[in-house]
């Protein structure tokens, strides 16, 4: 009972320090267009400056190449305290997730056994998943202007499962206490925390190249994001991770039924939205690879995938649950 409440008050205490989280990621997007903006034209506005005292002063060519590309504009502090800002919002990130990692294991803990067993722990399970996976990717390769992205539905699927679906730790039905079950679950949350974050990096490639396409009188924070072009590669990066994640989820599903349920394969609503999302998938992954296929249609679809993915891990989970089908969300 003491594990069960600790866990408890580590889910709350992430949730605020999530709310910190994305206040700060707002905080730093926010400041992050107009102050980039300031900053480049405030470089060539010093940068013609200086070359026109170096030509006047007769220095050679090497010489006012060297030194142009070094002058700092009158944005270069802010645009310096906007990237504080953003490390701040990562590392209070990183305080959150772990939080919420260590509520997900001390309620496993507290049941003896993986905290997957009904809606509520596959939520915060789910949403721990994405949270790490976001630090670990953040860290690498600076994505602090994907933090709000990240951060809010993580903060909407916690506060769901606390306000909605909380339940009371119990035991398992028979059928779920096998080891196929456990890497079954487990990739799938990695899998599905690579398309969560792949799908809030198409979105924002689908804005990011409509702003390309058609720019703005003002800019905006969307200006300051990496170009549409690296914005697609890094999600179909992510997303073919996901895709190869979930094939596995697949097979080791497929694998686990045949040990609970004497068959591989029954038509269940679990398994047929788990086929449908590896199929919109695969569509993805083969129109992107295709010759000639509009990179934006291509992303429509990994979208739909992505919508596939919800449905199934709400609305099917539910529906499962209620029927008392084959699901991993049951208790019994």
């Amino acid at each position: 009972m003491n594990l069960a409440a600790n866990a408890n008050a580590a889910l709350y205490a992430s949730m605020i320090v999530y709310t910190l989280a994305m206040l700060a990621f707002t905080w730093h997007l926010a400041a992050r267009a107009p102050k980039v903006a300031d900053s480049k034209a405030g470089a060539s506005v010093t940068a013609d400056a200086r070359e026109q005292v170096l030509v006047g002063s007769g220095a050679p060519t090497s010489e006012r190449r060297a030194a142009t590309p070094y002058a700092a504009g009158p944005g270069f502090e802010e645009s310096l305290k906007s990237r504080q800002r953003g490390s701040i919002a990562l590392m209070l990130t990183y305080l959150a997730t772990a939080l919420l990692v260590a509520s997900v294991l001390m309620r496993g803990l507290a049941v003896s056994r993986p905290p997957w067993g009904n809606m509520f722990e596959f939520a915060t399970a789910a949403a721990a998943a994405v949270g790490a996976a976001y630090s670990v990717l953040a860290r690498r390769n600076s994505w602090q202007w994907l933090g709000v992205f990240i951060v809010t539905p993580i903060l909407l699927v916690l506060g769901l499962a606390l306000t909605v679906l909380y339940t009371e730790a119990g035991e398992l039905m028979p059928a779920l206490k096998s080891y196929w079950l456990g890497i079954h679950v487990s990739v799938a949350f990695i899998a599905v925390a690579f398309f969560t974050i792949a799908a809030a990096v198409g979105l924002l490639y689908l804005v990011r190249l409509r702003r390309e396409e058609k720019p703005p009188a003002k800019p905006s924070f969307i200006e300051s994001l990496p170009s549409s072009q690296s914005l697609e590669r890094t999600a179909y990066s992510l997303n073919m991770v996901g895709f190869i994640l979930w094939t596995f989820t697949l097979i080791a599903g497929a694998i686990w039924a045949k040990q609970a349920w004497g068959a591989y394969w029954q038509w269940d609503p679990k398994e047929v939205w788990t086929f449908v999302i590896w199929t919109v998938y695969a569509a993805y992954m083969h129109g992107r690879a295709t010759a000639g296929v509009d990179h934006r249609k291509s992303m429509y679809i990994a979208l739909a995938g992505y919508v596939a993915v919800i449905v199934n891990f709400t609305l099917v989970n539910l529906v499962s649950t209620f029927v008392g089908m084959h699901n991993y969300s049951g208790m019994g």
